[in-house]
């Protein structure tokens, strides 16, 4: 048998293993001996049960990064004091390629998002979170009228509305599959995010 089609036969087998009972309670002898294989055999080609989910895992975790990390380095060609207010003009205009990276690899989006407890995955989107935190930041620091602009949101609310607003595009991947419906939804949870920041900021204003 070739090596490529072993270790296939175990990640299948891993696969359903995890989306089932996610990483943690996973049987690792299950997984191995529902492949065809011994334990010994098994460790001929992973060390341990976490290098078979990275496995399965690490090429879609390092692709939607790219995707994101693209999307940031478009938000930072913005003139600071635009940076604010033009963020989701970058990332809808990229929002078809994501979406579409995101259905194609739907199984490995759910191990990541749900079933990667234990893992260097687990709560997978935090890091875009506190990236998106870190830009907006910069953006303080180098524009006086987005700074301005932010004092009208209560200290500790934009980073609680950014982990709303990450647990709600989970959720939107894992219980959609449709390709344009996962565009529609996530178009409209980043408007009303846009639409409710300004709406804080215009409060602000009113109040100078």
């Amino acid at each position: 048998m070739e090596v490529s089609e072993t270790r296939q036969k175990i990640m299948d087998s891993a696969k359903r293993w995890f989306l089932e009972k996610g990483f943690k309670s996973a049987p690792l002898r299950k997984i191995v001996s529902d492949a065809g294989f011994t334990l010994g055999a098994f460790y001929g080609y992973y060390k341990n049960k976490e290098e078979l989910f990275y496995a399965l895992t690490d090429e879609t975790a390092q692709g939607v990064a790219a995707i994101v990390r693209s999307i940031g380095e478009d938000m930072e060609k913005l003139p600071p004091e635009q940076m604010l207010f033009s963020m989701l003009d970058c990332y809808l205009h990229r929002l078809p390629e994501l979406a579409d990276y995101l259905c194609a690899h739907r199984e490995e989006m759910v191990l990541l998002l749900r079933c990667a407890g234990g893992t260097k995955y687990e709560n997978f989107f935090d890091n875009f979170r506190v990236m998106n935190m870190e830009r907006i930041s910069q953006g303080v620091k180098t524009a006086e009228h987005t700074a301005k602009a932010l004092r009208g949101i209560a200290p500790g609310s934009l980073d609680l509305m950014m982990r709303g607003y990450f647990d709600m595009l989970a959720r939107i991947i894992l219980e959609t599959e449709d390709k344009e419906t996962v565009i529609r939804r996530m178009c409209d949870v980043a408007l009303v995010y846009r639409n409710g920041m300004l709406s804080l900021m215009e409060g602000e204003t009113d109040h100078a």
